[in-house]
């Protein structure tokens, strides 16, 4: 091999070397912009839906128009909903009748039909379970029927839960899938919820300032740890590490009791005073469905490590050893 062709190989080596260490700077410079890029966006939309929680508030405390509507109105503008229906519930048997909405559409209230017990329709076993359902338009075998004149990608159903009773259902028609930040949406819907729910109390509306609601709601969130869980007393929320769980009113009531007595026994009698102060009213039953569904949701949160205890015939305790 002469002299030439060994330089000739040695140039073209070290030039391919050099194309693939541009290529190699190209690559990762590239990647930088693009992560800048997705983290600017998200920005953007955690801006812009902050800012949306901020309106949706204030359309929720203007004082005209029935509570009802305001509060179909106002998670209409936080989730960029399509239509949202307000059933409520008939306390005598258990249906869900639609009474309120907000939507571009024309709709007529009076021919949407009630969903009774036996149905076991999307608000009945929402009101039952007691917890949020996001459920695609192919899933529609627990759909009422007046959900064939609506058209949309994907529905959320929300329980509107007043101490431990369920009063209502709220339907969230969205034009596409939720594929991401699902937590921050229903977290966001949770918040003009509670206020309906604080407002159906007797709390007057005045009582709340709209960015002061939501800087206690998403910033200053004032929290109780114990063994690793955390209790989130303005979003009502139960985490572990990095998941979290949204609880019902009664759920957090006893909930904060257990953290309070920090591992010691919470009588049933204790139970019984927090739901029920007046002494009017006071069901075992429901008492132990909603012990029962916190250990589920606790479970749920800390994957199975059965946090919540029982001793028999006395209370349960948190096992914090």
């Amino acid at each position: 091999m002469n002299l030439e062709i060994l330089i000739l190989i040695v140039f073209l080596g070290v030039s391919t070397l050099i194309l693939l260490l541009a290529l190699f700077i190209t690559i990762n410079k590239n990647k930088k912009v693009i992560k800048e890029k997705q983290n600017l966006e998200n920005m953007i939309l955690k801006y812009s839906a902050s800012n949306r929680v901020i309106d949706s508030i204030e359309i929720f405390l203007s004082k005209n128009e029935n509570t009802n509507i305001k509060l179909c109105e106002s998670i209409r503008l936080i989730t960029n909903a399509k239509i949202v229906i307000y059933s409520e519930m008939n306390k005598s048997d258990g249906s869900f009748k639609p009474s309120a909405k907000s939507s571009s559409n024309d709709i007529d209230l009076e021919k949407l039909e009630t969903e009774y017990v036996d149905d076991k329709s999307l608000a009945i076993i929402t009101g039952i379970e007691g917890t949020s359902k996001i459920i695609n338009n192919e899933e529609n075998d627990i759909f009422p029927k007046w959900f064939k004149g609506i058209s949309f990608e994907s529905v959320i159903s929300v329980p509107i839960i007043e101490g431990f009773e369920t009063i209502g259902c709220v339907y969230i028609f969205l034009e596409n899938k939720i594929e991401k930040n699902i937590d921050e949406f229903l977290k966001n819907i949770w918040i003009i919820t509670n206020l309906f729910i604080k407002t159906k109390s007797g709390i007057p509306a005045s009582n709340f300032e709209s960015k002061e609601f939501v800087e206690n709601s998403l910033i200053d969130k004032k929290e109780q740890n114990i063994k690793g869980l955390a209790l989130d007393e303005n979003l009502e929320l139960l985490k572990f590490n990095n998941k979290e769980i949204s609880l019902s009113n009664s759920e957090y009531l006893i909930m904060k009791k257990l953290v309070d007595k920090n591992g010691e026994v919470l009588p049933y009698e204790e139970i019984e005073n927090v739901l029920w102060p007046n002494k009017i009213g006071i069901n075992k039953s429901a008492m132990r469905l909603h012990i029962h569904r916190l250990r589920d949701k606790s479970n749920s949160v800390t994957e199975n490590q059965n946090l919540i205890k029982t001793v028999r015939g006395k209370g349960i305790f948190l096992e914090i050893s």
